[in-house]
């Protein structure tokens, strides 16, 4: 078993083309630091995610970052550092990453930030687009906020353009989350999605591929 301080420390994150660079606030930290014990990177996982909403909660709204130190007289188990350097750990899923420089598209306002797992979508000058997650979901892997935020925007978009009300439905979940892995404006995930699902319409005589699409995304 190794044992681990946790803490959280304000922070956030801005997109600039291919990079995305993190300002901290060092010095500064949200709550009390925890300590935990866990003897493999699986493990330890679920204990930081565990302190994230701990702490999202008592601080709401806040963007941070987790910090991990490894208590003296512990060993890192195997893979802890390729998994914290890759953020695979979750220590940044409450961190708001915005674009330095929204790319509008048809008319539409570009991405101001395409959110994570807890942190909402949200477009150019408006306010985060509303998505919640259950209880279930947010104890979960299955839990996503800015793919539902995104997801949401997608739909309003079809709304606007008199689409089909089929035309998100027709659409598999994991073709979804391809999209909004890839950062599709949301205009432009609707314009696809209306010609996709004309065409398939015709073609499979008013059935859709989809289901349950719109189903949260794995982080």
């Amino acid at each position: 078993m190794a044992f681990f301080t946790l803490s959280a420390t304000p922070a956030t994150a801005k997109r600039e083309g291919y990079f995305t660079s993190t300002t901290m606030a060092l010095m500064s930290q949200l709550g009390e630091r925890r300590i935990v014990e866990a003897k493999s990177v699986d493990g330890l996982k679920p204990l930081i995610l565990s302190f994230g909403r701990d702490t999202a909660l008592q601080h709401p709204g806040k963007s941070f970052k987790i910090m991990v130190t490894v208590n003296r007289g512990s060993r890192k188990p195997r893979g802890f550092d390729a998994a914290y350097d890759s953020e695979a750990l979750g220590t940044s899923e409450w961190l708001e990453t915005t674009v330095a420089d929204p790319v509008p598209h048809d008319g539409m306002a570009g991405v101001a930030s395409w959110g994570r797992r807890y942190t909402p979508f949200r477009m150019d000058g408006a306010e985060p687009r509303e998505a919640s997650l259950t209880e279930a979901e947010r104890l979960s892997d299955d839990g996503h906020l800015g793919f539902k935020g995104w997801a949401a925007e997608v739909a309003a978009s079809l709304d606007t353009i008199g689409a089909p009300a089929t035309a998100l439905g027709c659409e598999t979940r994991d073709a979804l989350v391809s999209r909004y892995r890839a950062h599709q404006h949301p205009a432009l995930a609707a314009a696809v999605l209306t010609a996709s699902s004309m065409a398939e319409h015709l073609a499979a005589g008013g059935q859709c591929r989809g289901a349950d699409n719109v189903s949260p995304a794995r982080s």
